[in-house]
């Protein structure tokens, strides 16, 4: 092995044995690229022996290995022979990369300019941070690496994570304390260097190279992993089993309570990777409580849009299917769900017209949607958020489904925050019935994440070395509880407050772990939110406080009305501002929507509670103004629910009182039509009210 660079440059200082895994010997045989250079993986065991120089160290060393069988092992020794290794690597590192031997002097070279003992000069990176901030300065660039053959690597360019990991090798050999204690970050043993070599091996982009996540408008950003769920193994594992066994045809539930920022939406979507590669499909509804859509209109349309997802393949057959299964009856089908027509256009012309008298009670559209889901062939997911909101009439839909016994293949999988609902919601009464009908389902609730893997979470963030991040995960967890949406949001606020910053020289975030912990940083995400909104322009808010009137999210076309109009004419740019600021995303349906429940929650106390009514009032009438003399059919919802809020206003008016009422009974007769009959109603009773007596 004497051509392997680096083994001649320690062989004074460790013993080396050095093997290629049984397992990849030969692979490799006969694949040399084009310079012939061949790539091959080694394991390497260090042994270590002192260097001759240090006899101290060498009687140390020696002492440890007559005794290390004894029952009274002696501590000091081992410590010595750990820090010794550790020594012995941070040389390795640094004549590899930088093809120069390491000064034997390497953390004596500095002490010659300064009076002060090595601990004092040689702190750990944060608590120079602490000193510079407390001086008034946080400019990162004047903090450099602190002993001086670090900075010379550093000036050679090599990599940050090395050039720190070879710091706290040497850093092994100062204590604080009368030596009981190590420099901060500075490594305990070998062992612990070995987990960030191997990071430093799997994730060469985050851990090894130099971050390059710049961006010219908003400098460096946290490097979150997409998708990716921290903690959260065990019921990823469940719900991925319990999909498997709906996928070989049985229907079953899974419901997920928990805090809302918990994760339960993100637990629910890394299944939908697994769905479609299966031929299933994923349709989704999330309730709130501000949108004055019925819960059943929602589970209605979640089905609607299946019909728009069924691919070709599956056409013909289910077409055959639901012939069979509705016959006569096929246009009953077609008024529920009218996107059937625009899936299979021949049916619709032998579909007998169903009379404008006919109505569907919650019963016969239970009973239609089971009859369409028997003629489904495939796995169908109906992922249902905040079913906290959700009433009875639509729940008993869910479990018509899910107790059919004839072929439907459904699983149904509801999140809702536990601790909004009481022992006799609706969701516990589904729930049981449910086992009554001996239907397989699965509950669970997602609690904070721990600190270990908020300690992983942050460490992805920031690219650095788990161990170096521990520090800031305690104060995180502690202000945050864990709880994965208010982490992000925290972090986010640490780094928009200059608390969190990255520095240019090390090439690495730095933190003040003191000034955190003593700076007033409010334990409530809506705060964070609120402050952070507060920072927008006046149609930045606007459009949020817009948004908010309508519930989780807003069709585009709304938000085009509402722009050409002279009261709302900057909400185009504050839909930017919006989005740039990471509130809102634009979804593949053309609906512009919150990105969590907490942000809209934010949106709203934007607007105070005594003027709430008088904003939807105002923003309902300027619509209606605006789509007076058009058709109005999409909006014709969306004008009615917020102009409805302010009925004192409306009756001063004769005029207008008239036509809100003429409105009113169009929206109710449109829900009639969509056999949603609680939104007909509360329509129609408005409509009434408003009449003159």
């Amino acid at each position: 092995w004497d051509d392997i660079k680096g083994v001649g440059m320690i062989s004074s200082g460790l013993s080396l044995t050095i093997e290629e895994p049984s397992y990849l010997r030969g692979v490799l045989e006969g694949e040399e690229d084009c310079d012939g250079h061949m790539g091959r993986c080694l394991e390497v065991e260090l042994t270590s022996a002192a260097p001759q120089e240090n006899s101290k160290t060498s009687q140390t060393a020696a002492a440890f290995n007559r005794d290390e069988n004894l029952a009274g092992m002696n501590v000091l020794a081992a410590v010595a022979e750990e820090s010794n290794r550790c020594h012995l690597f941070a040389r390795l590192l640094y004549e590899l990369f930088t093809c120069e031997p390491l000064p034997t002097d390497a953390l004596a070279a500095d002490s010659a300019s300064t009076k002060e003992p090595p601990q004092k000069r040689l702190k750990s990176y944060d608590e120079y941070l602490m000193l510079s901030r407390s001086k008034g300065g946080f400019e990162m660039a004047e903090i450099p690496f602190q002993i001086p053959c670090i900075v010379g690597m550093q000036k050679l360019r090599i990599p940050a994570s090395i050039c720190l990991m070879t710091q706290n090798l040497l850093e092994c050999d100062l204590r604080e304390d009368g030596g009981q204690q190590l420099l901060h970050n500075a490594y305990e043993s070998l062992g612990v260097l070995g987990e960030d070599l191997h990071l430093l091996l799997l994730d060469p982009d985050r851990f090894l190279f130099d971050c390059q996540n710049h961006s010219i408008d908003k400098g460096m950003q946290l490097l979150y992993r997409e998708g990716k769920l921290y903690g959260r193994d065990k019921e990823e594992t469940l719900i991925t089993d319990a999909f498997c066994r709906v996928s070989r045809g049985k229907s079953e539930a899974f419901f997920i309570g928990g805090f809302s920022g918990s994760g339960k939406s993100m637990l629910v979507n890394c299944l939908s990777d697994r769905v479609n590669s299966v031929g299933g499909y994923v349709i989704k509804h999330k309730f709130d409580a501000i949108s004055q859509e019925q819960p059943l209109s929602g589970v209605i349309s979640a089905f609607n849009n299946l019909c728009l997802m069924i691919k070709g393949g599956d056409r013909p057959v289910i077409a055959k299917k639901l012939m069979e299964e509705f016959g006569a009856d096929f246009s009953l089908l077609i008024r529920l769900l009218p996107n059937v027509s625009a899936l299979f256009p021949e049916l619709v012309s032998s579909a007998t017209k169903v009379e404008a008298g006919d109505v569907m009670n919650a019963r016969s559209v239970s009973f239609t949607l089971l009859r369409f889901m028997r003629a489904v062939t495939s796995p169908v997911m109906l992922f249902l958020d905040d079913i906290q909101w959700a009433d009875s009439t639509a729940l008993d839909v869910i479990h018509t489904i899910l107790s059919d016994k004839l072929n439907s293949c459904m699983f149904f999988v509801g999140t809702y925050r536990d601790n909004e609902v009481q022992v006799d919601h609706d969701i516990f009464n589904l729930i049981r019935e449910l086992e009554m009908s001996h239907v397989h389902k699965t509950k669970l609730s997602l609690a904070g994440l721990d600190q270990s893997d908020l300690n992983t979470m942050i460490s992805d963030a920031l690219c650095l070395y788990p161990r170096i991040c521990k520090s800031l995960t305690e104060i995180v967890f502690q202000k945050t509880k864990g709880n994965p949406f208010f982490v992000l949001e925290f972090m986010q606020s640490l780094q928009s407050r200059g608390l969190l910053r990255y520095n240019s020289l090390q090439k690495r975030w730095v933190w003040n772990e003191d000034v955190i912990r003593g700076e007033e940083i409010t334990e409530n995400v809506l705060h964070l939110l609120s402050s952070k909104m507060n920072g927008l322009s006046d149609n930045g808010q606007t459009l949020l406080r817009v948004m908010a009137c309508y519930g989780v999210k807003i069709h585009a076309l709304v938000i085009g009305y509402l722009s050409e109009t002279k009261e709302y004419s900057g909400i185009r740019n504050g839909l930017e501002e919006a989005l740039e600021g990471g509130f809102i995303v634009k979804d593949e349906e053309g609906y512009f929507q919150f990105v969590h429940d907490k942000v809209h929650e934010a949106a709203y106390n934007l607007i105070s509670r005594s003027e709430r009514n008088q904003f939807h009032y105002h923003l309902g009438k300027v619509l209606y103004s605006f789509c007076d003399g058009k058709d109005v059919a999409l909006t014709i919802y969306l004008i009615a629910s917020q102009i409805n809020h302010g009925k004192e206003w409306i009756l001063r008016d004769d005029d207008l009182r008239i036509g809100i009422a003429e409105l009113n009974m169009k929206a109710g007769k449109k829900a009639l039509d969509g056999c949603d009959h609680e939104t007909a109603y509360s329509y129609l009773c408005a409509a009434l009210s408003l009449l003159p007596k």
